[in-house]
């Protein structure tokens, strides 16, 4: 037994020692460095482990390279760790050291292929980190900071499209002579393009390349976004929602961020830094400010400016106003300023977390008007308790109404129109306006009133033909201020009756010649109608062929003959001639009836026979091409017969022609 026990421990030695020998070793060369150039800083050892187990125990082994030289050599352990920081003081680094990593698991162990290296030389520097990136047009300028021993160092940049190659670039950098120093590089791009660039670094005097850094997205400029907002006044408050457009996908590439700078009254100054397209906040009746800056990876926009203007101010005070104004509140705020050109609100106001109302009037200037707001409640709950125009002390008006006009004016009324008075020129809350009107040769002056934001009034029960004059002004609450004169004549009765007395002229000639052109009109259609009678176009009466809808239809062939007309003398020589004629014309007839009509009776062809008969002795030719026509020729010579003698005596012999069912 002890002998088979033997031979197995021996059989497990070999096998390790042979794993130990030829097997290949998980482990990689290691690799050590510093990450400065300076002579004191310490190492770090770096390695992998293909086959990583929580069981692995490694060492560094170092010794000079040097086949003789054995004088330095040491082991480093690191356990179960794949990096080991040395100190400097327990190496030599300005000769050849070989080190290798040994790596052992239970009884196993093996090591990793050997590096010969001058540690003085092996510097690492880490991945810079580019912090600034400003993009204009096709420049884009990237800047990191330096390493610690502020030295210069060798680059290597590279860039690319989006899903495109990588295009690469070295350059150099100076030793600086300040710590903290960043170093730049600026890049051409084509514009309107994004792209992503990386960098990494060595010392001059190392071949050791920094970690690429982190890819920076490279955008486009990012533009001014445009801003829209809209109100909603809620509990003496207002709820004010900002949105904006989002930028193009160009220039958010990377993400998009927004800077926006809230100002309100009676507030501090508040800045939000946020990532979506819309804001929403509650600010009082008064002013509010905002500024917002869009931000992407290569710059910012310009800052927009939103001004929300206060609500529109009042002109007058309300009635109970002045009851309440001397009165302390808690956490209320006071603002209050002078109103340019009497209506609009300067740049800077005035705020007061003390003040009442009756304090600030010390403080302001007389006869001009201020404008303030008491605004209640603290932040989200603020809100504006009273606002109102305001005067430390009121007087009369300092100028009279402007460009006053008499207008319209008639027999017995006019319209008097003015500008108001500008609100500098007040000096006090504007009650009405003061109009007199007096007649000439009338010691009596009539007196109106008109309220402050009318700018005409209508004269009336004026008397025709006088001279009239009139005076305005306006009028606060100390008096009236300067007056505005003018006169005019109202229209004489005489005057008003030749203007009725035209315009009835007017509309009678109007009329006459109205009437005559309709009756003009009308003869002319009329003479028109006699002079240029209008054709009318030959119609075909139904009646001419009574059965034509019954008879079987036949195609109609059409044969002229000659006719001749005789002078009534020369009838008893032919007579007999044409008794021939017309008994056979006639017995043609008859036959060709019958070949119509078919197995017709007698009495439907005594009918037509007898129509036909009256339709030939007619003197008025049918329009139909009859096909019974030497009938009606027959018929024809014996209705000359009953014609007058005198003028069959001058109807000159000629042969006419029948064609198309008509006589030529």
């Amino acid at each position: 037994m002890k002998t088979r026990a033997h031979e197995i421990g021996l059989l497990v030695l070999v096998v390790a020692v042979f794993v130990d020998k030829g097997a290949p070793c998980s482990v990689s060369s290691p690799q050590c460095y510093k990450n400065t150039t300076r002579p004191d800083d310490d190492f770090l050892c770096e390695w992998q482990d293909r086959d990583r187990s929580p069981d692995a125990i490694y060492t560094i082994f170092m010794q000079t390279s040097s086949v003789n030289d054995f004088s330095y050599s040491n082991q480093f352990k690191a356990d179960n760790r794949l990096d080991k920081k040395i100190p400097v003081e327990n190496l030599i680094t300005t000769r050849l050291l070989d080190i290798r990593v040994q790596r052992q698991v239970f009884n196993v162990t093996c090591s990793s292929p050997t590096i010969s290296v001058f540690l003085n030389n092996s510097v690492k520097y880490s991945s810079p980190n580019i912090q600034k990136r400003i993009r204009s047009a096709e420049n884009l300028i990237l800047s990191w900071p330096r390493m610690n021993d502020n030295k210069g160092a060798i680059y290597e940049i590279r860039w690319k499209k989006v899903n495109d190659s990588w295009k690469n670039k070295t350059f150099k950098t100076e030793d600086g002579t300040k710590k903290g120093n960043l170093d730049s590089y600026t890049l051409q791009l084509q514009e309107h393009t994004v792209y992503q660039v990386q960098i990494r670094r060595r010392a001059k005097q190392s071949l050791l390349w920094s970690d690429w850094s982190e890819t920076a997205d490279i955008p486009i400029e990012i533009q001014q976004p445009v801003v829209q907002w809209r109100e909603k006044t809620h509990e003496q408050k207002r709820e004010i929602t900002l949105k904006w457009n989002n930028p193009p996908p160009e220039a958010s590439f990377g993400g998009v961020s927004y800077i926006l700078t809230l100002n309100l009254p009676c507030e501090k100054t508040k800045v939000y830094t946020i990532r979506k397209n819309t804001f929403n906040t509650v600010a009082t009746y008064s002013e509010a400010r905002v500024s917002l800056i869009a931000i992407n990876n290569v710059g910012s926009s310009p800052s927009q400016e939103i001004i929300i203007p206060p609500v529109k101010h009042l002109k007058y005070c309300q009635s109970d106003f002045h009851k309440d104004s001397g009165r302390k509140r808690k956490h209320y705020c006071l603002e209050w300023y002078k109103l340019e050109d009497g209506e609009t609100r300067p740049a800077k106001v005035n705020i007061s977390w003390s003040d009442t109302l009756e304090d600030i009037k010390k403080d302001m200037e007389n006869f001009v008007r201020y404008y303030f707001f008491l605004h209640m409640g603290r932040n989200k709950k603020r809100r504006t308790d009273m606002s109102c125009p305001v005067y430390s002390k009121e007087g009369v008006p300092s100028s009279q109404p402007k460009n006053v006009t008499v207008l319209n004016i008639t027999h017995d009324s006019a319209v008097l129109w003015w500008q108001s008075i500008p609100v500098q020129e007040q000096h006090g809350f504007l009650k009405h306006y003061v109009i007199w009107v007096s007649r000439e040769g009338d010691i009596k002056t009539d007196h109106h009133e008109v309220t402050a934001n009318e700018t005409s009034f209508i004269l009336r029960n004026l008397k025709p033909g006088f001279s009239y004059t009139l005076s305005i002004a306006g009028k606060t609450n100390i008096g009236e201020g300067p007056k505005s004169t003018r006169t005019f004549f109202t229209l004489s009765s005489s005057s008003t009756d030749n203007g009725l007395m035209v315009a009835k002229i007017i509309l009678t000639v109007c009329a006459v010649v109205l009437i005559f052109s309709i009756a003009s009109s009308i003869a002319i259609r009329r003479l028109r109608s006699k002079l240029l009678p209008i054709i009318p176009s030959p119609v075909i009466s139904p009646a001419a062929m009574p059965h034509i809808d019954n008879q079987n239809m036949k195609p109609l062939t059409e044969k002229v003959d000659d006719v001749i007309l005789l002078r009534r003398h020369d009838k008893d020589i032919h007579s007999s001639v044409l008794k021939q004629k017309h008994i056979t014309s006639l017995q043609d007839y008859e036959v060709s009836a019958d070949e119509d009509e078919g197995d017709e009776d007698d009495d439907q062809e005594d009918d037509a026979e007898s129509h036909f008969t009256g339709l030939i002795s007619s003197s008025i030719a049918s329009s139909f091409p009859n096909p019974n026509y030497k009938g009606q020729l027959l018929q024809f010579t014996e209705s000359l017969e009953g014609t007058d003698k005198g003028q069959m005596e001058i109807c000159e012999v000629n042969t006419p022609t029948y064609k198309n069912g008509l006589f030529f």
